[in-house]
């Protein structure tokens, strides 16, 4: 089971100092075992600090659960500020998520449901692309999330669906925020990726048998990641931009992909416990 977390939704809800108290409560008991459950990682990552430690985010999204149906590309109630970036928090929309099982575009592997944005029938999403902040709230609003590559068999799958598009982002994510300063984090290019999505960690970097897929090759010609813009925080898959193949390649988080959303239980059951009339599956 995939869960919603990581380095923007939950991170940001914990670093929200001016939400709703009763909405905030209800949303973090529901998925609570994300950060204090017993999953290894990162769990607890955040566990004891006080809200100065957290940062000085303000929420001004999306207030409270709505099925509103509104199937917006750059959702206008939530998203990345471009004025002065910062966050606003996407809720599932429960119309959003009832449809997403129908749309064109939908691909299901060993029973889970992923939606490429390139394969879609409506010619404006077809060819839209994300920042990857606002790539999450995208898949969000329909209970998904980008996707987290966790298996071999997974990626063979994904790769198997990239004709004709040069790259896509994932959900994974360096642990370069506030409260990514553990020990065995460090070196960051090495220990500090995780798929934010489930929070689950990736294998090092330089692992030779554990799994991934960074390329041998950038921009600069350097093993991936090699953070050659400055603030490469954000995971994508390449499909052969350099020469290498479908590689995974660090790349700063404003850029701008096609994406793959993947269906979260969690969101899923938040949906339905907040609009049990609409029968979400």
């Amino acid at each position: 089971m995939k869960f919603q977390s990581g380095a923007t939704f939950f991170v940001l809800l914990l670093f929200c100092v001016s939400c709703r108290s009763q909405l905030l409560s209800a949303f973090m008991n529901l998925f609570s075992n994300i950060f204090h459950g017993p999953e290894p990682g990162l769990g607890g990552l955040f566990r004891g600090q006080s809200e100065s430690q957290r940062g000085p985010y303000f929420d001004d999204g999306t207030q409270q659960p709505v099925a509103t149906g509104y199937d917006e590309p750059y959702p206008a109630d939530c998203g990345r500020n471009p004025e002065d970036g910062t966050g606003k928090l996407c809720f599932p929309d429960g119309l959003l998520c009832k449809r997403r099982v129908n749309r064109v575009g939908n691909e299901n592997f060993n029973g889970q449901r992923y939606w490429m944005s390139w394969k879609s029938d409506d010619p404006q999403l077809r060819t839209a692309e994300w920042d990857w902040f606002n790539a999450r709230n995208y898949c969000r609003k329909r209970c998904m999330d980008l996707v987290s590559i966790e298996t071999r068999e997974e990626y063979e799958f994904l790769k198997s669906h990239m004709g004709g598009v040069a790259y896509t982002w994932t959900s994974g994510r360096l642990c370069d925020f506030d409260g990514c300063d553990r020990p065995d984090f460090f070196p960051k290019d090495i220990n500090g990726w995780f798929w934010s999505a489930n929070q689950v960690r990736l294998a090092p970097t330089n692992s030779l048998n554990e799994f991934h897929d960074w390329s041998g090759t950038g921009g600069a010609g350097e093993h991936q990641p090699d953070n050659r813009e400055g603030s490469e925080s954000c995971l994508a898959v390449l499909n052969n931009f350099y020469g290498d193949g479908i590689k995974w390649h660090d790349v700063a988080c404003h850029h701008e992909k096609p994406i793959i959303c993947e269906d979260v239980p969690g969101h899923i059951q938040f949906a339905r416990q907040n609009f049990p009339q609409l029968n979400i599956p």
